[in-house]
């Protein structure tokens, strides 16, 4: 079973590293948001926080492009397959083939397109699985009464499966925005460019140029008025970023990083949920809107109030006014060790001259995960107060 933990990190995003299979093996238990990263999205991710927070708020980021699967090679975490969303939707439905469950709805391409993709696919796989589909209207995201409108119409399908193609980054936004209104549906694709290939509205590339990660030519030189400024200009800053990654010289502001990550992921990326638990919590949470997935975290035991409201308050306060702490100060904010463990810790550290990280992890009373996340939060803070004092000496 695949679990949320098995990321690689690529500048400020985390992928999560499966195969194609063990993602279709999670989703028919577990649902969720699939988004699929490529090297156009990664570029947009560095400045658009509203994506960013859209991807934080999906359950799957799966490599969508074969020059990233190289550049993951490149940085040393190999990324184990290219799931690109054109490949992995018609897998999808082909292993839903004869389960009855899965009814698809279909968002996106031209007038009609949608529509076209409805009728063939449903003939591939011999059954209806394609329930409904539509093609909005140019800046449809916009409008919030044909919004509405979209929303109605999925509600009224029965479909527990929605498919949107409308592109990047409108399809992530657009499931951020309204997946609260969307009940019936478990599973969210953003799928791209899928619709118009399924329908033959499009051609995709020979998969010889797709496994040697030259789709992008042939995408190119199909349409090369809309996608020139995004292959050979728009792209180049990704790669210089890249290279300042593999020289831990990449920085992206820790303090947006933070501002855009959901609770149960920063506190997973802490080393202080798992998976498991933030699946249990989010299903608790959804047939009990009374309660917040903190509350609920807390409720269940599995973390104590104090920790829950260090990560969901006090920490954007702390980067707001830049504190800088020692590791034992943020650690017993935090609510994971109390001030005799600091004070032991600290002791011991003077006895020894061993390192106080060390220390606590010889005695049992924090995981290395946990630790290597807070030394991390130490360095930024650091680097934050740092910069906006530099800020201030230049205005003056």
């Amino acid at each position: 079973m695949y679990t949320i933990l098995d990321t690689v990190n690529l500048l400020n995003v985390s992928i999560h590293n499966i195969t194609a299979n063990e993602l279709l093996e999670d989703l028919s238990v577990n649902g969720g948001v699939v988004v699929t990263p490529n090297v156009d999205h990664l570029v947009k991710l560095q400045s658009d926080l509203e994506l960013l927070k859209a991807y934080y708020h999906s359950d799957y980021r799966v490599c969508d492009s074969k020059i990233i699967q190289y550049i993951s090679y490149f940085l040393g975490s190999p990324i184990k397959e290219k799931i690109s969303g054109s490949d992995f939707f018609p897998a999808f439905c082909k292993y839903n083939q004869h389960n009855e469950k899965i009814k698809i709805f279909l968002l996106g391409g031209k007038p009609g397109v949608a529509q076209q993709a409805q009728v063939k696919i449903n003939q591939k796989i011999g059954r209806n699985i394609i329930v409904d589909s539509l093609s909005p209207s140019f800046g449809f995201e916009k409008n919030e009464l044909e919004c509405q409108e979209i929303i109605d119409r999925i509600n009224a399908s029965q479909a527990n499966v929605l498919a949107i193609g409308v592109g990047a980054p409108k399809q992530e936004k657009w499931i951020a925005k309204y997946k609260h209104k969307l009940n019936k549906i478990d599973i969210f694709l953003a799928i791209g460019a899928t619709i118009d290939f399924e329908a033959g509205h499009k051609s995709r590339a020979p998969k010889w140029m797709s496994q040697c990660g030259l789709e992008w030519l042939y995408r190119l030189y199909s349409e090369p008025q809309r996608l020139w400024k995004r292959y050979l200009v728009d792209s180049l800053p990704f790669f210089w970023s890249v290279g300042k990654q593999k020289f831990a010289c990449y920085r992206f502001p820790y303090e947006l990083k933070i501002q855009c990550l959901p609770l149960g992921e920063l506190l997973q990326q802490a080393g202080l949920l798992s998976s498991s638990q933030i699946r249990q919590t989010l299903r608790l949470q959804a047939n009990s809107n009374c309660y917040r997935f903190g509350e609920l975290v807390v409720r269940q035991g599995y973390l104590n109030s104090k920790t829950v409201d260090f990560f969901a308050a006090e920490l954007p306060q702390l980067i707001e006014f830049d504190c800088q702490l020692r590791l034992g100060e943020y650690l017993n904010k935090a609510g994971l060790l109390d001030r005799d463990q600091v004070a032991e810790a600290l002791e011991y550290q003077r006895l020894t001259e061993k390192k106080f990280g060390e220390i606590i992890i010889q005695k049992g009373w924090i995981n290395l995960v946990t630790l290597k996340w807070f030394i991390e939060l130490q360095k930024q803070l650091v680097r934050v107060a740092s910069n906006k004092e530099l800020e201030v000496q230049i205005a003056r």
